[in-house]
């Protein structure tokens, strides 16, 4: 028999297919809200026939029939792919763009705290549902849920619990969209949370409020409470934020270097709720029924208590929902005596939870989750049952190897099954992943079999009985921390500069439901023809991990054909910029800050080089040794970005410069002191001279002499910065780093006019003199700087004395990310915050020249939200 012949995609995996195809065709057009109403009259038009067709075509019989049963199958084809685009139009016209930096408004509210989970967070924080809202002298009732959060100097309200009434007051914030391009904007997460925005709260204005004999909060919350304290009093930190994560999906207490750990690992889905969460609950349950001797209707009864309530306990996301409509219709299958395919259990669950609410599908967590799926129903045992029978001890060695041989492939297909998107969601392949999940996962549920019981020790408060199940879950979180981290760091993870292509990702999702119809179909095969089909179930499974990531490995395509740009990157209080030539050069100057919580080389600039098609670095320029800016540079080289290093070597023996020469070594790159003025031509480094106006060239003033500036503190590298000039088709962009007045004057002599300026210190009033403004008479200025920096910066006297140079100035903490698209005589400039790109010309207000003007079709935004403005309202 031929392995196809046993294909049998069932009509639920089927169905929701056509469906997923048609939102995606609808959310690929133009305009795609605008098709909702043809969508779904040709959708209701379609299926209306189709049923028709069936319905006539039951009547006939023979060769008569046929003719009918195709046009039902094409009809109701056509009438699920219209559903799917107007179901992309519904999300389309329900998700407007959302403002970068939305202006935060002082408000009043009045309500009950719900969810205390995120309390020992930083800052700390909790779900809040406020029933009345006062703006100004205006006061009405609403119904929203927002995240109340307290500064670190108000300290852990650790007196708020689930049902609390509150009369808060502070300043409330909308959710706001990414700052930079490549980056999943946070508002959308909080939306998918059902929450409306923040509000950080004023410790002084928060008071008690009168409770209006309305029911407190929902069990739920409060269990959520109780099980978060349990765990804090009893476990070490570590440990109590990874229980945290793992049976509540709070991950507000895992450090920062673990997460990393877990996702460098491809471990990444044990920090969160998933499928193998509720699965594990489930198996526990499933073993203590069976250990009772309980009936089957009793013992499937509590089954589906503790994984659905375990579902709705943890705020059902789109994983665990996955993960119980499985284990219903699996586990209600068998107890009725009837085998449900798990294959056809998928596609009920993906097609449920995508009507139920159509935007699901656009979260990761929801694709990542039924991905890795088709890849463990794909992959699988390639053995048989042995033909000859073994004596005992054989058999359980041969059943331990197969047991051993079945995880290793189940874990390959996981990973398999989620390359492609990991590749596309975070830029790198977790190689590790492969076989570290083989000791992660059965770790995992050791740790969480002894969570649960924990919890039910805690309940029973016999100290001896709870202190020793604390220690048992202690020890496990422990051994599962040291063990990922081991992993991780011993195997790192593959860096993936191009992005899987839509069309790799949807051949990638075609070899796995493939893979697992054929699977599922060799149940009912002969033996021989069972291991033919698993063989080609498996390399189907295989080719689905490697095609979307095989781009990779092809060579550089043609530079982008959209100009010469430059970028300023918003990374906050730091700095980062990143300038392309028309031919396709690339330059990095500094990185951002990297902290504790958020490193701005993988939180920003790696996002937005992948976002702009680079797959490479030309090189980076380091313009002097504060944290602020060499921060990211760890990371990028870590990943391979940054093939050479220009710094002014300051501070040689430094503990950060060790950890970037080590990456840079590792990966083949190099650091480069400047001591002398250079000028870097293309590939070459050529002696001091005056850069040419035409193509891209980089001329490095190296730092003014010391007898020169005579400074104190943090002014003394500032003014060791590292002053370069970027000409790119013609335009010249000043980068003077945190350069302050005494290094201006050191080098006014010798600076001209220019078209784009940096501006200096992040516009500080220590910068920026009138004298050297006026010598470099800049158009535009980029100025890097974090919203309510403790510093104030920028200062207002620096941003006047540009304003009156007659320069237009933009900020990263007002506008996000700024791209400058260099055209003939001027330049087109947008940002996050305004992406309609605004003329700046060369010339002088007052000339009377009208430069040729070619508008850029690459923005800041990402094409999906370009194309949402002419039907979202306004800002």
């Amino acid at each position: 028999m031929r392995p196809m012949a046993s294909f049998r995609l069932p009509a639920s995996a089927l169905a929701w297919m056509l469906l997923a195809a048609g939102h995606a065709a609808g959310w690929a057009a133009p305009v795609p809200a605008a098709l909702s109403a043809r969508a779904l009259a040709a959708s209701l038009g379609l299926g209306a026939v189709s049923l028709l067709a069936g319905a006539l075509g039951s009547r006939r019989a023979g060769a008569r029939r046929a003719p009918f049963l195709r046009a039902e199958a094409i009809l109701g084809a056509a009438a699920l792919l219209a559903a799917g685009a107007a179901l992309a139009a519904e999300v389309d016209a329900a998700s407007p763009p959302l403002p970068v930096h939305p202006r935060p408004m002082r408000v009043r509210v009045v309500g009950r705290v719900l969810d205390t989970t995120t309390l020992e967070a930083k800052p700390a924080s909790v779900l809040f549902e406020a029933r009345r809202v006062a703006v100004g002298g205006r006061e009405a009732a609403c119904d929203a849920r927002v995240a109340l959060r307290f500064g670190d100097e108000a300290g852990v309200p650790r007196w708020a619990f689930p049902g609390l009434w509150l009369d808060v007051s502070g300043e409330f914030r909308p959710p706001e969209d990414a700052r930079n391009p490549g980056v999943e904007a946070p508002g959308r997460w909080l939306e998918r949370s059902g929450v409306a925005g923040t509000i950080d709260a004023d410790p002084l204005g928060v008071s008690a409020a009168a409770d209006p004999a309305d029911p407190g909060a929902g069990e739920t919350w409060v269990w959520r409470d109780r099980i978060a304290r349990a765990f804090d009093r009893a476990l070490t930190e570590p440990v109590a934020g990874l229980a945290r994560g793992m049976i509540l999906g709070d991950r507000s207490l895992i450090a920062p270097a673990t997460r990393n750990d877990f996702r460098d690992g491809g471990t990444i889905h044990i920090l969160s709720i998933s499928g193998l969460h509720v699965c594990i609950l489930g198996g526990f349950v499933a073993l203590a029924a069976a250990g009772l001797r309980l009936a089957p209707a009793p013992a499937l009864a509590l089954e589906l208590l503790a994984v659905w309530g375990y579902t709705f306990l943890v705020g059902a996301p789109a994983s665990a929902a996955r993960a119980a409509l499985l284990w219903t219709a699996v586990r209600g299958g068998r107890a009725a005596g009837r085998e449900v395919r798990p294959i056809a259990a998928w596609g009920s669950a993906g097609l449920l939870l995508h009507l139920f609410d159509p935007r699901s599908v656009h979260d990761p967590g929801f694709q990542l989750s039924f991905a890795a799926v088709l890849g463990l129903l794909a992959a699988g045992g390639l053995g048989g049952e042995s033909d000859a029978p073994d004596a005992a001890p054989v058999r359980v060695v041969k059943r331990w190897i197969r047991g051993a041989a079945a995880i290793a492939l189940q874990s390959a297909g996981a990973t398999a099954g989620t390359a492609g998107l990991s590749a596309r969601l975070f830029g790198a392949l977790p190689v590790a992943g492969f076989v570290l999940n083989l000791a992660v996962v059965p770790l995992c549920g050791v740790f969480m079999g002894e969570a649960f019981f924990y919890l039910a020790a805690d309940a029973t408060r016999i100290p001896m009985l709870r202190d020793a199940a604390a220690g048992a879950l202690d020890a496990s979180g422990l051994l599962l921390l040291a063990v990922n981290a081991w992993g991780a760091r011993a195997i790192h993870p593959w860096p993936l500069r191009r992005a899987p292509t839509v069309a790799a990702l949807a051949a990638s999702a075609a070899l796995l439901v493939l893979g697992a119809a054929l699977r599922e179909g060799s149940r009912h095969e002969s033996p021989r023809s069972a291991r033919a089909l698993r063989r080609v179930a498996l390399a189907a499974a295989l080719a689905a991990g490697i095609l979307p990531v095989a781009a990779s490995f092809l060579p550089p395509g043609a530079p982008r054909p959209s100009g010469a740009v430059v970028v300023a990157i918003d990374v906050g209080q730091g700095d980062a910029l990143f300038a392309r030539g028309s031919e396709g050069t690339t330059l990095l100057v500094d990185a951002g800050p990297a902290t504790e919580s958020r490193d701005m080389g993988k939180a920003a600039v790696e996002p937005l080089l992948r976002a702009e098609g680079v797959a490479h670095l030309d090189r980076a320029l380091l313009s002097h040794a504060h944290g602020d800016h060499f921060g990211g540079l760890e990371w990028l080289a870590r990943r391979g970005w940054i093939p050479s290093l220009l710094e002014n070597g300051s501070d040689p023996r430094a503990a950060w410069r060790h950890a970037i020469d080590a990456d840079l070594r590792a990966r083949g790159g190099r650091r480069v002191v400047v001591a002398r003025d250079t000028v870097i031509v293309e590939e070459g480094i050529g002696a001091p001279r005056e850069p040419s106006r035409d193509g891209t060239t980089l001329a490095v003033w190296a730092p003014p002499a010391d007898s020169l500036v005579r400074a104190r503190g943090n002014a003394i590298e500032n003014n060791r910065s590292l002053v370069a000039t970027l000409t790119l088709d013609g335009a010249r962009t000043f980068l003077p780093g945190d350069a302050e007045d005494e290094a201006e004057a050191a080098d006014l002599s010798r600076i001209r006019p220019v078209e784009i300026l940096k501006a200096p210190h992040h516009g500080s009033r220590t910068s920026s003199t009138a004298a050297w403004v006026r010598a470099l008479a800049p158009r535009i200025v980029l100025v890097s700087c974090g919203e309510k920096n403790r510093f104030g910066h920028p200062s207002r006297a620096t941003m006047g004395r540009y304003r009156l140079a007659g320069a237009r100035v933009f900020r990263t903490d007002q506008e996000g990310a700024i791209r400058v698209t260099i055209a003939r005589g001027g330049a087109w400039v947008s940002t996050r915050a305004h992406p309609e790109p605004e003329w700046v010309s060369w010339q002088r207000p007052n000339a009377d020249v009208e430069a040729s003007r070619v508008r850029p079709d690459s923005l800041v935004l990402e094409p999906r939200q370009v194309s949402q403005l002419s039907h979202s309202p306004a800002r």
